[in-house]
């Protein structure tokens, strides 16, 4: 099953170890993680080859690593009190559009790193607070709870922040990928096509 895995194509390494053992956690469980620079390589703009990736997955996770470490500075007009940690602004564009396309999100972060989709309760999907320097951080028995839940809302393609959305009846869709969380939609081919006049982009179904 493949999953979009939103992370730095750079990390520290102090972190490298334990994203290694979380990535071949991933593969233990069957999932296929996706990362546009890492495991995808852009053919055209990024966020065309984003949403393109997206199309072929069935979750997401949102992995924030330290990316900018601000000691002195300004939010608004507040002055800084203490050092903020930044993520890839890439987390929260990808966040987003994993988000829009109805896909389960699972969302951690190292400690410290805030703002954006990293704040609680800007998404309705829960924000686990991890050490990322520990190796083993993913081993954590809560945490693989988490994941195993994750992992079944994607597999049944029930998002863990929406209900069921209905399809527009006006609409034709693919029986292939439609789920009941994520209809999709069947585009019209050109008239005197011999094999169908609906077709699905995704899986290249036909409908007459």
């Amino acid at each position: 099953m493949h999953i979009f895995l939103s992370r730095p194509t750079w990390v520290s390494p102090e972190f490298e170890e334990g994203l290694k053992i979380f990535l071949m956690s991933l593969a233990n469980l069957g999932l296929s993680p996706r990362t546009l620079g890492s495991t995808d390589y852009p053919s055209k703009a990024p966020l065309d080859e984003v949403l393109e990736i997206m199309d072929q997955c069935q979750g997401a996770i949102i992995l924030g690593y330290p990316q900018l470490i601000m000691d002195s500075g300004k939010i608004k007009d507040f002055d800084i009190a203490s050092p903020l940690s930044l993520p890839t602004e890439w987390n929260h564009i990808e966040a987003a559009l994993a988000y829009s396309k109805s896909l389960p999100i699972m969302i951690l972060h190292h400690k410290g790193v805030s703002r954006g989709v990293f704040d609680r309760g800007v998404m309705n999907a829960f924000v686990h607070e991890v050490d990322f320097t520990q190796a083993s951080w993913c081993m954590d028995k809560a945490l693989n709870g988490a994941i195993q839940k994750w992992k079944e809302n994607c597999e049944s393609g029930n998002p863990n922040f929406s209900a069921a959305v209905k399809a527009d009846p006006d609409k034709p869709v693919c029986p292939n990928c439609t789920s009941p969380s994520k209809p999709v939609y069947l585009s019209k081919l050109p008239a005197g096509f011999s094999l169908g006049k609906w077709h699905c982009s995704a899986c290249s179904y036909l409908e007459q």
